[in-house]
């Protein structure tokens, strides 16, 4: 919604009288504030006194589109055609209605470009407005036509020089365009032009949080709240960004300000919840929603989109897999997004249908392939079904793909190729653990273990120093041994060990002797140890026996 609107009152209908006139612009100005409910009320009251008002019905229904009632807002816009035939402005609504829809990007372009050329040639080339108004719809719906939304401004600033909104769509574009420098210029234009308008200083500060100049964009929020501290969209953006500060509680402090100037409608309500989600506060934000319910459609789907993902945070695994079941069953693929197939994934794993996880998981990868950790999360599913090859291959395709790749992959695919009997492979994979993390003990225990079944003479250079590598770093780790977690693979380690001096070239029966005893103190029942020094002594004693 615009200030331009509020300027350029020439293009509505004439009104009785300048009271009537400002009760209009205080219905735009709600949507400004998007207090879409008071401004749907607003909007109510000057049908009944203007029935016959084309631009009352524009306004009505753009309200209704920006807050997601696009039922709602067409309606309106075809009623507002129906009876003022000559006011284009509701067929430049129509085409908004169309840019906002999803599909085939093309054919919705040539579908909207055909109804804004129709409303421009019944407005004739001297009308400002229908000019803002199209490129309007050009730049801020889900399907744009930046060039021609440009073209339509250069038109339109030549007639009215001194429009602020001008100079706002043409920072728009270019911030759009990720073109900071020339955004800013024409923001900065429009604060020439009125060094009052919150809203070209909220889009300065958008520009900046865009670019993660967070500091900046604070700056300017909250310098539009000192002009206007009634503009709820600043107070928003400013508990966003506090969000992204880490200034938490400064960032709740915002939002309820939002909330309580934007009267609790649903639209900000499902934003804070949203927020609630972002900021981890996850039983904050489902209790949120479920107060939402009550009044708000229950179905909406950004309310089961922020609910699924809040039961899967909060560990409520089976209501979290009937909710995200039902987004599902109403969201059509285009408006689905990463994040809810990696979800559904997720609580799909956490109810045990993990072959059911990994297509959604994979979905999730398919649709944003920077989330390589998606990849280890798919190949974890893989592991923990014991389906080595997929997990061996999806750990590959993670690790080529060269992003964020970590020592955990390395070691699972080490675990992944010992588990399928590809042994050098394995010790590769650990050998790779080793040079990342050569203080983690497991890497070398693991790569000894490999290292057994590749060679079964007890050479000196394999399986060996990999043990008493593993045996320094974990003996000095006094809370692990403290508490028993080096146990068991100690105990492997060291009867290896004895076995390597009885058996290999390098006979030392007393160095066999000492690992064995070393396995005494960690478990003074084990009966192989035992059986093995007394073997031993009985050697020392006859030495001619094998």
């Amino acid at each position: 919604m615009k200030n331009k609107k509020l300027v350029l009152s020439f293009f509505v209908l004439t009104i009785a009288s300048a009271g009537q006139a400002q009760t209009l612009n205080d219905a735009i100005r709600l949507t400004d504030d998007e207090q879409y409910d008071a401004a749907t009320i607003a909007f109510q009251n000057r049908l009944v006194a203007e029935p016959s008002n084309g631009s009352v019905y524009f306004y009505f229904g753009e309200n209704y589109l920006l807050s997601d009632k696009t039922d709602s807002a067409i309606m309106m816009f075809s009623k507002g055609k129906q009876v003022d035939p000559n006011n284009v402005l509701n067929t430049i609504g129509q085409a908004k209605y169309t840019l906002n829809k999803t599909g085939d990007a093309k054919a919705i372009l040539a579908e909207a470009t055909a109804l804004i050329d129709e409303a421009l040639l019944k407005a004739g080339p001297k009308n400002s407005l229908a000019l803002i108004e199209s490129a309007d719809a050009l730049i801020k719906f889900k399907n744009k036509n930046l060039d021609r939304a440009k073209s339509l401004l250069d038109k339109a600033v030549v007639m009215d020089p001194k429009n602020t909104e001008i100079q706002i769509l043409y920072g728009d574009i270019y911030s759009e365009l990720n073109n900071g420098t020339l955004a800013a210029e024409y923001y900065n234009k429009a604060l020439d032009l009125d060094k009052n308008s919150v809203k070209a200083i909220v889009s300065k500060g958008r520009l900046y949080k865009r670019s993660t100049n967070n500091l900046g964009a604070a700056e300017e929020f909250q310098n539009a709240i000192r002009i206007d501290s009634t503009f709820a969209p600043a107070h928003r953006e400013l508990g966003e960004v506090s969000f992204k500060l880490g200034k938490l509680e400064k960032a709740k402090s915002e939002y309820k300000k939002y909330l309580d100037l934007s009267k609790n409608n649903c639209g900000a309500r499902r934003r804070y919840a949203s927020f609630l989600y972002l900021s981890k506060d996850y039983a904050g934000a489902l209790n949120e929603i479920n107060q939402l319910k009550q009044n708000c459609d229950p179905d909406n789907l950004t309310l089961l989109r922020v609910s699924s993902y809040c039961y899967y945070e909060t560990k409520d695994c089976v209501k979290g897999l009937e909710v995200v079941q039902k987004l599902f069953s109403k969201i059509t693929p285009e408006k689905t997004i990463a994040l809810d197939y990696e979800y559904y994934g997720k609580l799909l794993s956490c109810n045990s249908q993990d072959s059911l996880a990994v297509i959604k998981l994979r979905k999730a990868y398919e649709l944003d392939s920077s989330r390589t950790d998606l990849l280890s999360q798919i190949a974890d599913l893989f592991y923990k079904m014991k389906k080595w090859p997929e997990a061996i291959s999806t750990y590959i395709e993670k690790i080529n793909n060269g992003k964020d790749v970590k020592v955990a992959d390395y070691f699972s695919l080490g675990r992944s190729y010992l588990y399928n009997r590809e042994f050098t492979k394995a010790d590769s994979a650990f050998m790779k653990v080793n040079e990342l993390a050569p203080k983690y003990a497991s890497g070398y225990y693991n790569r000894a273990k490999a290292n057994t079944y590749i060679d079964t003479t007890f050479q000196p250079n394999t399986a060996k120093p990999n043990y008493e590598k593993y045996i320094e770093i974990a003996t000095v780790d006094t809370s692990g041994m403290a508490s028993g977690k080096y146990k068991a693979t100690l105990i492997e380690a060291y009867r290896y060990l004895a076995a390597y001096y009885v058996h290999s070239e390098a006979k030392d029966y007393g160095k066999a002797k000492e690992y064995l005893q070393k396995i005494l103190l960690l478990d003074p029942e084990d009966k192989d140890a035992i059986e093995g020094i007394r073997s031993l002594d009985e050697q020392k004693k006859n030495p001619k026996q094998k």
